[in-house]
């Protein structure tokens, strides 16, 4: 093959190839860097559609719930007070009772033969007394007999002295005239210690008779009690006896409380304490409970003398007003008003981030503001707000009221 062919194949297969690739490339390089710029397009920021909320100051009194228990402070154990058998029990567990109304009925039968008893006793020493007035009136008639007996047996005594003297009698006359006087004499100072000694006799008399008398008095009040009444108004929380039991001194027969005593216990948390402190020494305070679609007024009456340990609040309690219908134990919702607190803004729930910060708008972007949570209250239209306060916020300043997952200063929004 010659040379001239072999050359004209190499550039047919390798050289013709290589140059198209290098003419394709150089072509596409001048295009590219012959064709027109296209200006940049702005990224434009993102604007966030929110509500708001226009500021108003206002001069307020703040709101607080509290959960409470209904309880009584007189709550009572009616137990029994002697031996005996229940012949009735006259309520059951729920009832309404009013003051001095039989609650139970006892076997009084026993307690009658006591009574019996102790009146005989009582008596038989009523009568002993007696016998020994009389007697001691009869013991000072026998003392002027006795005297006047000893006057005679004296005057005798000397008569005889005087014969004997004389020899005109015997010495054995004088004798016996000696041992009559001294016998008169025993008698006598016998009956003086008898009239002597009747005040103490007398004296123990009465003790017995005031001791069986007592005694008495506690058989007619045993007798009485088997009659177990109610102490006050009250509704009865457990009945612990029946009809054919024999119950003891101190078993508890039923339980009751004092429907005029209800009272709601709730604990204040500790940031409201020196409101209600301030409020409980003296200044007036409103709170109220809502229960079966009606609403009972309450009274603030005194704080515990003891904080939570837990929790570290107190308990406050509230009086119900005589006559209300609700039981013990039933948990409820107090709604406390709090003194009237100044220059507090009222703002729906969605506007608070967190527990102290709103954001407000300004030229459309948002504006971190730290505020005091003061407490909640309702708006004449049923609306829940919370009362917040800072020095940032001004009277017809608007807020965020749009919960953003992103909400931060410099935030653009649009008001809807």
């Amino acid at each position: 093959m010659s040379a001239k062919s072999i050359l004209s194949r190499f550039i047919f297969k390798v050289a013709l190839p290589i140059a198209i690739v290098a003419g394709a490339i150089s072509g596409f390089i001048y295009l590219k860097d012959s064709k027109p710029e296209v200006p940049a397009k702005p990224i434009a920021e993102q604007v966030w559609g929110v509500s708001s909320h226009v500021i108003q100051l206002q001069d307020l009194a703040p709101q607080i719930i509290l959960y409470g228990a209904v309880e009584a402070s007189e709550t009572v154990q009616l137990s029994a007070t002697v031996n005996a058998f229940v012949n009735q029990v006259n309520v059951s567990r729920g009832d309404r009772v009013k003051k001095g109304q039989t609650i139970a009925q006892l076997d009084d039968r026993e307690l009658r033969l006591t009574l019996a008893q102790r009146q005989a006793s009582l008596a038989d020493i009523e009568a002993r007394i007696n016998s020994e007035i009389n007697r001691n009136k009869t013991d000072q008639k026998a003392l002027k007999v006795e005297q006047q007996l000893q006057a005679i047996n004296e005057k005798n005594l000397r008569r005889q002295q005087q014969l004997v003297e004389q020899n005109v009698a015997p010495a054995s006359r004088l004798e016996d005239a000696t041992r009559a006087v001294q016998q008169q004499q025993l008698s006598l100072l016998n009956r003086e210690n008898t009239i002597a000694d009747h005040p103490n006799r007398l004296a123990q008399l009465k003790a017995a008779a005031t001791q069986s008398n007592v005694q008495l008095e506690f058989a007619q009040l045993d007798l009485q009690r088997t009659h177990i009444l109610a102490p006050f108004e009250a509704r009865v929380l457990s009945v612990d006896t029946a009809a054919g039991n024999r119950v003891r001194n101190g078993d508890r027969v039923v339980k009751l409380y004092n429907t005029q005593s209800l009272e709601v216990r709730s604990q204040i948390p500790a940031r409201y304490l020196p409101m209600m402190q301030t409020t409980a020494s003296g200044s007036s305070l409103t709170a109220s409970i809502t229960h079966a679609g009606r609403t009972y007024p309450l009274k603030l009456d005194r704080l515990s003398a003891e904080a939570s340990t837990s929790q570290g609040g107190i308990d406050a309690f509230f009086t119900l007003k005589q006559g209300q219908n609700i039981e013990v134990g039933r948990n409820l919702q107090v709604q406390v008003e709090l003194p009237m607190e100044t220059n507090v803004a009222a703002l729906p729930a969605l506007a608070i981030y967190g527990q102290n910060r709103v954001y407000r708008i300004v030229d459309q972007r948002l504006q971190a503001v730290s505020v005091d949570r003061i407490g909640a209250w309702t708006s004449p239209t049923g609306e829940r707000l919370t009362l917040v306060r800072s020095a940032q916020l001004q009277s017809g300043d608007q807020v965020l009221s749009t919960q953003l997952p992103n909400a931060v200063s410099g935030l653009l929004v649009e008001t809807r």
